[in-house]
């Protein structure tokens, strides 16, 4: 939705998974008859590459998501530059970022920081923006991580005198939110728990995440989080990342180019202010596929 903002043109979602999902979203084309479709995600691929092999005239299509079989059967195919996938014969088509694209719009931002707003009238500076993800198949976030985490965000926010806008995630983890919540009650002012819609009614909790992400002066995330990492790199604020234990290659490759970029330092407890220019790749996305549409004159303004 990002990228096709960017673009300024009308946008249909379809959330595909099963076969039948292609059939359908075949059957459509000759009636909505896009400019370009953009796939998101593995389960994305089977149906963009359907879309991809039908004749000319046909929509642009793009994947983000590393494709390794056959990938010059798409227009585009977008890559974060720190996979470990990428192949010779495909690289005339595939796009490379540092950062993921960011799926906040600017009018869920807009709508996320009038709901902190209206939570809490008067936010003071600094405020630092706190998105916790979890436990993942690379790394570790149990509840000693939780607890190390809150106990030092609480020294970190009254040290500096610090408003915590606070977002966990789907993976942070029942007993480790819990805690997270509990440790920072005091300080915290924000606290959304996405598994909690109460947390943040009446808003959807994509909501005032994207307002965090807005009223932030500056972010604390976890570095398994390459999402929540490239959210915060595209508003060109200051970053502290947030050592979790485990990892891959493929991460410190990805943590190193914040950190050359100038965009992330380690958490040590100091709060800064430095500037970079942003890691915006949906803005980067939009524009090469902006640059490409003029070809396809035949298509509606739809996406």
């Amino acid at each position: 939705m990002a990228i096709a903002q960017r673009l300024g043109l009308d946008t249909i979602v379809r959330v595909v998974g099963e076969r039948s999902d292609t059939l359908t979203i075949l059957s459509e084309l000759e009636r909505i008859r896009p400019a370009v479709v953009i796939g998101a995600g593995r389960q994305s691929i089977a149906p963009a590459r359907a879309i991809a092999r039908r004749p000319n005239p046909r929509p642009l299509v793009a994947i983000l998501q590393p494709v390794v079989w056959r990938p010059k059967e798409f227009d585009l195919v977008w890559a974060p530059l720190h996979d470990g996938t990428s192949i010779p014969y495909g690289r005339r088509h595939r796009l490379e970022t540092l950062t993921a694209p960011s799926a906040v719009t600017a009018d869920e931002r807009a709508r996320g920081a009038a709901w902190i707003a209206s939570r809490v009238s008067d936010l003071p500076a600094p405020r630092i923006g706190v998105l916790i993800g979890g436990a993942s198949r690379a790394h570790s976030f149990g509840v000693d991580e939780a607890n190390d985490l809150a106990s030092r965000l609480a020294a970190f926010a009254e040290a500096h005198e610090a408003s915590l806008l606070v977002s966990t995630s789907r993976r942070t983890g029942a007993a480790e939110t819990a805690i997270l919540r509990d440790r920072l009650r005091t300080v915290a002012h924000i606290f959304v728990d996405p598994t909690d819609p109460a947390s943040c009614a009446p808003v959807d909790p994509s909501i005032a995440y994207a307002g965090i992400v807005e009223r932030a002066t500056a972010f604390v995330v976890t570095a398994d989080s390459v999402a929540m990492l490239s959210d915060a790199a595209a508003t060109g604020k200051p970053i502290y990342g947030w050592r979790l234990p485990g990892g891959k290659a493929k991460f410190d490759l990805f943590y190193q180019g914040l950190l050359d970029h100038g965009a992330m330092r380690w958490f040590d407890g100091s709060l800064k202010s430095w500037k970079y220019d942003p890691l915006d790749a949906a803005s980067v996305i939009a524009d090469t596929l902006g640059a490409s549409l003029g070809l396809l004159d035949h298509a509606q303004h739809r996406i």
